[in-house]
């Protein structure tokens, strides 16, 4: 789906599933795009809050949260540990915007007596959060009934025990909105693995005899250009694969390029030992063979 037709929930579940996937590059151009499109979503800055890697980015979104709604409990914890690990100058400021909040929330409580804010920029109310169990209250876990909990899912509110959480880059989910989240940003179709699986085969099948015949011939510098060469051409055979299927991603698309490339690659093997009569050295192949399916495997997944 483009990204100009996605509604802001949408392209906020896309960034928190590219997060969740390790891929922080898309999940903050994601988020950013969201802040953008909605600049008063508290969600979208602690998502790009989650992605971002310097501190002082980090602190500038979760500033930007705690501006839109004072009573933000995630952006609050997140500066106040910021505080602790900064210079004594960029703390003593951020314990300034933490009273800033707390003075506003105590000044108005009845305005930010529940987290909830109206978002702006698609009419839904996108900037959740789900108030803490009130005191005495007892909570069971939706998939373990007999389990007392005090957790609560972030992002669907159902009560989940420690078992049934994550805790993410964006606070605590249970792990069927985690798993829905993901499902958002795997788009592939069945087709899409029988041509990765063809694909992969076939590129293992003829490059196998040719790295193991120029590993050999090198003798003691086969073993240096295994390592040199693995996750170059790894990184390539990754590149050519995704756009063979569009660059569409699916959950299981690493485990069959896998498979496929150990086939392909014992295939090709076979065939140059009993063609052209050369047999590689099986032990640097196979080193270079596990780094380059290893960066492969960290591509597709």
């Amino acid at each position: 789906m483009e990204e100009a037709t996605l509604t802001l929930t949408e392209l906020l579940a896309e960034a928190a599933a590219a997060a969740s996937l390790g891929d922080r590059a898309e999940a903050e151009r994601l988020f950013r795009r969201a802040t953008e499109r909605s600049p008063g979503n508290s969600a979208a800055w602690l998502g790009l809050a989650s992605a971002v890697s310097s501190s002082e980015e980090k602190r500038a979104c979760y500033e930007q949260a705690l501006a839109i709604n004072p009573n933000n409990g995630e952006a609050r914890i997140a500066l106040q540990r910021l505080a602790s690990l900064a210079a004594p100058e960029q703390a003593s400021a951020i314990q300034t915007t933490l009273s800033n909040a707390a003075a506003l929330v105590a000044a108005d409580p009845a305005r930010y007596a529940t987290a909830a804010s109206p978002s702006a920029g698609n009419g839904a109310n996108d900037d959740h959060e789900h108030s803490p169990v009130a005191a005495g209250q007892v909570l069971f876990c939706a998939n373990h009934p007999e389990t007392e909990t005090t957790l609560r899912c972030n992002r669907c509110g159902k009560p989940v025990c420690v078992k049934c959480v994550e805790l993410t880059d964006v606070g605590y989910r249970c792990k069927d909105c985690i798993r829905q989240q993901q499902d958002t940003f795997f788009n592939a179709e069945t087709k899409d693995y029988f041509v990765l699986a063809l694909v992969s085969f076939v590129l293992a099948a003829i490059a196998a005899p040719i790295i193991g015949y120029v590993i050999s011939i090198f003798g003691f510098f086969g073993w240096i250009l295994a390592f040199v060469l693995g996750p170059t051409v790894g990184g390539t055979a990754a590149t050519i694969i995704r756009r063979s299927i569009g660059r569409r991603r699916g959950r299981y698309m690493g485990v069959v390029a896998i498979i496929a490339i150990l086939l392909g690659t014992l295939i090709g093997v076979l065939i140059g030992a009993m063609v052209l009569g050369f047999f590689p050295n099986l032990l640097a192949l196979g080193i270079f063979a596990f780094l380059a399916l290893s960066t492969i495997y960290a591509t597709l997944r």
